[in-house]
């Protein structure tokens, strides 16, 4: 009978060697008992670069070759592995696992041992200044992050008992057996891979921009998953970086002084030296148990439950994009059936059948996941989207504000309600609401999911209407930033700026959408009405045109 591991770490990297002794030596610290790492076709393979740890009995590797193999990787190890961890995790190695009520992960999980999984709120952090990889590593080098309301911060990582698991959605979250579900530090019951965020008893470091150089790096080497990353999400991360975090340094601290390794040290300095080598002493004083598995040399045969499980999430969202809704009904139906207690697909499924004009069907859709889960963010959330489709504004606004006494800061609950109270005649409450969102959505391009530039328009409109000209170019300032090639949006802008006197700027922002849309009728005659653009002074008294 083989000893059971009480926590393990699953991560799948490719090329982030360099990377790994930091991240294996703090975990090691943290509590972790054992790492089970997926080499994805690294240039340098990882056995021979964790060489060292393999020999202690603190890591496996194991071989996967293959694209966007990561789901492959998590349900690999949960079937191979699972049987010898009662709790396992699954980050990256630009992540961290931070307890804040202690140093020891495993003190910390066992609140939670009557739940199937614990979903740990991300922080992301920026580049620090950084335009080079720092010497003295991710942990001290980068100690600037978002906010903790920040809408990538709603990303969540989980750690699960595998013996309660079916299988991966996502690389954050997983389908679990039936009643019994991840949790988050709060108790609060997580479904999918985005939740509120809540750090107050541990969070996850996401070391996600490091510095510029890497940020080039890693766009043009790619990812172990299925989707690129945006650049745009690299700098809208590290312009709302702007918050000191030290908490893991703290902790850090406490470790050595603890070990009797340089006490009067201040970790909490950015960049302090010895770091690293302060770690490493550290973890390599600590013995894992002895490791009682046959050596596994490549992953190349998985699960056709996974398999053909996300062949079917595939077709489907191909349907929704095509806004085939009677196929996407057919298919999310599908998916309800091998995976019922999931409940981001009942929400999505109400959305399709409003879709469908059946707002019957879509409400009793949302009773159903009520009944499996009642008081859940994602069904209020859902249930707040169906009252607005069905012009029932007064609910919509009492479901909003439920959904915000779960997150106060939720983007989309925001929007939502400044909708509800629009359709409610109630605009200078709206305003209040609706401003910030607009104004914040701008600044990181992209507005929140179920809201469109109508919301835009209409609260744009009123200012219009009230002679507020200025604010109603604000606004669609903002909303040109998140949909910057949206035809509507620039017409719109650019008749707020005539309106405000700035032909100039209007003139520039017409002859934009004319590029994307060279015979609109309307840009064409606003530009007449306009006329040609006059030249404008420079700074040093010159003539110049745009």
């Amino acid at each position: 009978m083989f000893t059971m591991d009480y926590l393990s770490l699953c991560l799948i990297c490719k090329d982030e060697n360099e990377y790994l002794p930091e991240w294996l030596d703090y975990h090691i610290l943290m509590g972790v008992d054992r790492f089970y790492i997926y080499d994805n076709e690294s240039q340098i393979s990882l056995r021979k670069s964790l060489k060292e740890y393999i020999e202690r009995g603190w890591v496996v590797v194991v071989d996967i070759p293959g694209k966007a193999m990561q789901l492959y990787a998590y349900d690999h190890c949960l079937q191979t592995f699972g049987i010898r961890s009662f709790w396992m995790g699954f980050i990256d190695t630009d992540e961290f696992l931070v307890p804040k009520t202690g140093l020891d992960l495993k003190e910390l999980l066992k609140n939670y041992e009557g739940f199937g999984g614990l979903a740990v709120s991300s922080l992301f952090f920026g580049s620090s200044g950084h335009k080079t990889r720092p010497a003295a590593g991710q942990i001290s080098g980068y100690v600037r992050r978002t906010h903790a309301t920040f809408k990538e911060n709603e990303l969540v990582k989980s750690i699960v008992q595998p013996r309660l698991v079916l299988m991966p959605n996502s690389p954050h979250d997983f389908t679990f057996e039936q009643n019994t579900w991840c949790v988050n530090e709060s108790l609060q019951r997580v479904d999918y891979q985005r939740f509120p965020n809540h750090i107050d008893k541990i969070q996850l470091n996401h070391y996600y921009c490091r510095s510029e150089n890497e940020i080039d790096q890693k766009l043009s080497r790619g990812n172990s998953g299925a989707v690129a990353w945006p650049r745009r999400l690299f700098d809208a991360v590290n312009l709302m970086a702007t918050y000191q975090d030290t908490s893991i340094l703290k902790n850090l601290e406490v470790l050595f002084q603890q070990a009797g390794l340089d006490s009067n040290c201040q970790l909490t300095v950015p960049g302090v030296a010895g770091l690293l080598d302060k770690m490493a002493t550290l973890a390599y004083a600590r013995r894992p148990s002895p490791l009682e598995i046959p050596l596994i040399c490549e992953a190349r045969i998985f699960r056709v439950e996974l398999s053909s499980m996300e062949a079917l999430k595939d077709q489907t969202r191909a349907a929704l994009m095509r806004e085939e809704f009677y196929e996407g009904k057919r298919l999310i139906s599908l998916l309800l059936q091998r995976a019922p207690q999931n409940i981001i697909l009942y929400d999505v499924l109400a959305g399709v059948l409003l879709d469908l004009d059946d707002p019957a069907a879509a409400w009793q859709t949302l009773t159903s996941a009520w009944q499996i889960s009642s008081n859940n963010y994602i069904v209020l959330s859902g249930m707040a989207y169906y009252f607005l489709r069905v012009n029932n504004f007064s609910m919509a606004e009492k479901t909003c504000r439920l959904v915000l006494e779960l997150a106060p800061h939720d983007m989309a609950a925001l929007a939502l309600l400044a909708h509800s109270l629009i359709g409610q005649g109630r605009y200078e409450e709206a305003l209040k609401v609706g401003v910030p969102v607009i104004e914040l959505s701008g600044k990181l391009g992209e507005l929140p999911e179920r809201m469109g530039v109508f919301l835009v328009k209409k609260m744009a409109d009123y200012l219009l209407e009230k002679k507020d000209y200025t604010g109603a170019v604000r606004l669609w300032e903002a909303g040109v930033k998140c949909r910057p090639g949206e035809v509507n949006a620039l017409i719109e802008l650019s008749y707020a700026l005539l309106l405000a006197g700035d032909k100039t700027q209007a003139h520039h922002r017409l002859a934009q959408a004319q590029v994307l849309a060279p015979q609109n009728e309307t840009v064409l005659d606003l530009l007449r009405q306009v006329g040609p653009q006059q030249p404008t002074p420079n700074r040093y008294g010159k003539k110049r045109r745009h």
